[in-house]
Parts: C-alpha cells; structure tokens; sequence
C-alpha cells in the first residue's frame, strides 16, 4: 500500500514479533491504518488482538524482547522506524501523548502525582518552578480531581484507581501533542468523569487539531467518540472504515461478534426477580474515616470515605453498588471483606457481629467470604502456576489430602470452563480472561458463602466480559452464591444484580432493582449517571 501524504500517522504492513523460548511468536502481522490532523481512531478487538502492541510500536515502546520485522511508521513526515532513541525521546510526549492503561505501574509510588505532571512540563522545558505546579494543578483540575491544589501533594496510594487513571490522562495532556496515543484511557472511570475527561479530549483535538488513536473494548465509547473504526483479531486488521459503515453495517463476521457481545442499558438481564431469602450479609450505618495530610504543613485531618452505609445481601442473589470513582464503594468492599476496619457501624454474617472479630474467628470468617479484584494481571503471583495459586487457599486452611487438593484444583477449573492443564502453566502464558477465571476459581476453592466482586469485569473487552458474566450467573445457580458486585459499568450492573445501590461521596443516594433505578431514577445524581453513558449510536460520515 501506498502512503497517505495527508496523514499525520501513516502505520503501513506493520508486523511486530516477540522472541520466546519457543522462537518467534507474531503479534501483529501487516497492519495498516491512518489517522489525520484532529482524527479520532479507534482500535477494537479482543484481548491478544495486538491493539495495545501496534500502538506501542508507533511510540517504539516495545518490550525488549519485541520487534518490528517490516512495515513503516510516518508520523509528520518522518520515519519513526529511522530515528534514534535519543530522536524519539524527542517526539514522544510533545509531538505523541501517551495515556497507558494500568496507573498502578506507571506512577512512580514513592512521589506526589503533582510533582511527576510537572516534571513532564519541566523535562521538555515548557515551565519551571512555580508555573510548573499551577499548570500541573489546573490539568488536574481540567481531568475532573476536586480540591486539586491539596490533591497535587498527595501521592498514587491516596488516590482511588479511577483517580490515578486521570493523574495518567493529565500526563498524557500536559504538553498538547499532536497524536494523543491513549490505550484504554477510561477502563477504570466511571461514565461521569469518562464525559468530562473524553469531552476535554474532544476539546483538545477541535482547538489544537491534535489527533487521538485511541485503543478501547468498549465498543459505545468508540461509536459515540470516534471518526474511523480500526478492527483487529489474531494481530490482523480485519475491518476498518467510518465508525457509522462499520458499526452499521459490517462486512466481518468478527465484527459481528463484538457489536452482539457488547452490553447496553437495552441488554437483557442475565438473572430473574430476587427470591425471597434471609440476609447472609447485614451492613449496619457502616463508616469510615482516614487521616489525610492537608494544609502547608501536612497536617492530617480526617476524611470520610463512607458514611452511614446500610444495605443486605439476600442468600443467592447479587447486590450491586455504582458510583464515580471516590464514592467509597470499594471502601465498602474491603470493609465488608475485613480488608480494612470500620470506623462505626455494624457488620453481622449470617446474623452473627463480626466487625470486631480477631485471630481464629476472622481466619474463618475468610473461607466464607472470598474477593475476586479488578486486575487479573496483579491478581496472581507470577512465581507460582495456575494448580498452585488455586490450591493455595485449600492449603492454607488445611482442607483435604493432597490428592484430594490436585482433585479439587481441576474440579474448580473446570467450572470455570477452563481445561484441567492448565494448571501447568503460569500467568504469563494465559491471556487476560483466562486469568481472571482463575481468579475466580481460586474465590470458590474454600466453599465461600459470598464472593465480593471488585471491578471484576471492567478491565476485560466484550467477548470475554460476557464469558465472564455468563458464568458468575451459572456458578450463582449452581452452588448459591451470593455475589457483592462493585462496578461502574451500568450496562454491565443492570445486567447481572438484583438489587443496586447508588454511591457518591462516601453516601447511598438511592436504593432498588435494576429496572426502578435505570428506567424511573429518582435521584439527579443517578439521572446524571445514566445521561453520561455512551449511547453507542455512530452519526453518519
């Protein structure tokens, strides 16, 4: 294929290849695509589909082990492909933004977020000193973090996942690039604060003419942001056009698949009315408070995270809470799993109080009530296999023979529609849904009565996304489950929970069944929920 001269990215047969043990294996294999001055892009496709690997090859971040064996990279004129690392340290971040995924492992931990925004202002000598902060406190002001001014001196671990991600998004933004490179940007937002960052990014490429290729699962977002549609599968492109062609009228059967797969406000519910069943988690007027630093000095004052929280959770059933990111709802979780104490208020299980419960009593009070987090890439210890991380609680709580453990193993893997073998591997070697499986399968090693589920399914794209749900609704009918769903993805609720809970700053606003909150919402804090969620209708070219 020919360049397009009028392109400000012209990405032509690109293949890039990682060396392994096992020789070279391809993750993207050809891959051409354009984006133009003030152009959205989006580039869908499943996890393992080499979104996230061609991007990072335009940026020439590869990992080590990674490497372009042919193709070509334009970017205004001049072949990235050619330039020299000291060259590319040039362009990146100026002339190309980059927003990553994952803030945990892009934010050096052990310095205030404000201090590494203006340390991008100060390295390509945009501003020093005192400028440097303002312009670092007005763009986290710009990414929607309240109260910036205290905030810049606070550091990754005082923020809410939702809140590091915007940290990442003002980084990405600080020196208004031409291309802005952003690899799942709002995975972690919540749809209020996924409005305000996508619109200020709208803003952006209408006043500077800065570009966005933008990597994303949520097929909604890319229809409601996006000019062109990039579709990849197995490292291949394998559709590509207007975001209204491809969204309306795909030629790929794998296009297909995705546009089905992704959920919606319309999707139907997975699970039928709540039966009437006794309360096996009882949260009473729960609260609690942390010490922040604020003021010159640093002087710790409290914050309420949560504040007179009170809800059950019926045996069998799922009990959902949403909110923005900040509202308290995984300080609910980690309360509710005794991850952290409570500052008031009351938790009884199976009708019994446990907030206080220490030593033997907590150590079983843990097999009945089981986590499964947000990240299946930190989830799991890289050091150990599959068999060995599910049959570490088992081990643990010195449940079984060890036969009976290896039985027990495969038995729990292949509820989670996982193959026995694979209890050989490690996670290295399984892809992002199939971690999370065994994640789940670790959750129900010990027999739990309740499974609280952080964030469980936000950071997988859509086909894996349904899997995932499909068999937390088959698990639940089967043993009994009950599940504490903690999520921001309202389609996603609405889909799997009996009964939903609305947070905002640390309080339930409003309380009901999937279809009285999203179809009749009381409250202006859920009707604004519900008008932030992408509408995934693409408007004709």
């Amino acid at each position: 294929m020919t360049a397009d001269t009028g392109a400000l990215l012209d990405v032509r047969d690109l293949s890039v290849a990682f060396r392994t043990d096992r020789g070279d294996v391809e993750a993207v294999s050809g891959a051409s695509l354009t984006v133009h001055p003030g152009q959205t892009v989006a580039v869908v496709g499943e996890s393992g589909s080499g979104k996230s690997t061609l991007t990072a090859a335009v940026n020439r971040l590869l990992a080590p082990n990674g490497r372009v064996t042919s193709g070509t990279v334009t970017f205004a004129g001049q072949d990235l492909l050619a330039r020299s690392e000291r060259q590319m340290n040039a362009v990146r971040g100026k002339q190309i933004g980059l927003v990553p995924q994952d803030p945990m492992s892009n934010l050096n931990p052990l310095r205030s977020v404000g201090s590494q925004i203006a340390e991008v202002l100060t390295v390509h000598k945009e501003a020093r000193g005192r400028e440097a902060k303002r312009r670092a406190v007005e763009l986290l002001e710009r990414v929607g973090i309240t109260d910036a001014a205290r905030r810049y001196g606070q550091y990754p671990h005082e923020f809410s996942g939702g809140m590091r991600q915007r940290v990442l998004i003002a980084m990405g933004l600080a020196l208004r690039p031409q291309l802005l490179i952003a690899d799942e940007p709002t995975s972690a937002l919540d749809v209020t604060v996924q409005k305000r960052v996508l619109d200020q990014l709208d803003e952006l490429t209408a006043t500077m003419g800065t570009a966005v290729l933008l990597v994303t699962h949520d097929l909604a977002l890319a229809a409601e942001r996006a000019d062109h549609v990039v579709v990849m599968r197995r490292g291949r492109v394998v559709e590509q056009g207007s975001v209204h062609d491809v969204l309306t009228a795909p030629t790929a059967d794998y296009t297909r698949l995705l546009i089905a797969a992704a959920p919606s406000l319309a999707t139907e519910s997975l699970v039928g009315p709540a039966a009437e069943a006794d309360p096996v988690v009882e949260v009473r007027g729960l609260r609690k408070e942390y010490a922040v630093r604020s003021g010159a000095l640093g002087r710790r004052t409290p914050f309420t995270a949560v504040d007179d929280v009170s809800f059950t959770i019926p045996r069998g059933t799922t009990v959902g809470i949403v909110g923005e990111s900040g509202s308290g709802k995984s300080t609910v979780a980690k309360m509710v799993l005794k991850l952290e104490d409570t500052t008031a208020g009351e938790l009884l299980f199976g009708g019994k109080p446990v907030t206080g419960i220490s030593g033997a009593e907590l150590f079983a009070f843990r097999r009945r009530v089981q986590p499964v987090f947000q990240n299946p890439y930190a989830a799991l210890d890289s050091r150990y296999t599959v068999g060995d991380t599910v049959r570490e609680p088992l081990d643990v709580h010195d449940v079984g023979t060890p036969a009976e453990r290896r039985a027990r193993v495969a038995e729990l893997l292949s509820q989670v529609a996982l193959d026995p073998e694979i209890a050989r591997r490690y996670p290295h070697e399984l892809s992002g849904g199939q971690r999370q499986r065994v994640a789940i399968a670790r959750a129900l090693a010990l027999e739990p009565d309740v499974v609280v589920l952080d964030e469980a399914v936000s950071a997988l794209d859509v086909l894996v996304q349904a899997q995932i749900l499909e068999l937390l609704v088959s698990l639940q009918q089967r043993l009994g489950l009950s599940y504490l769903f903690i999520s921001h993805d309202l389609a996603v609720v609405r889909m799997l929970c009996h009964v939903v809970h609305v947070m905002k700053a640390g309080a339930v606003l409003e309380s009901g069944s999937p279809a009285q909150l999203f179809d009749q919402p009381q409250h202006p804090y859920t009707q604004a929920l519900l008008a932030a969620i992408p509408v995934g209708e693409a408007t004709p070219a």
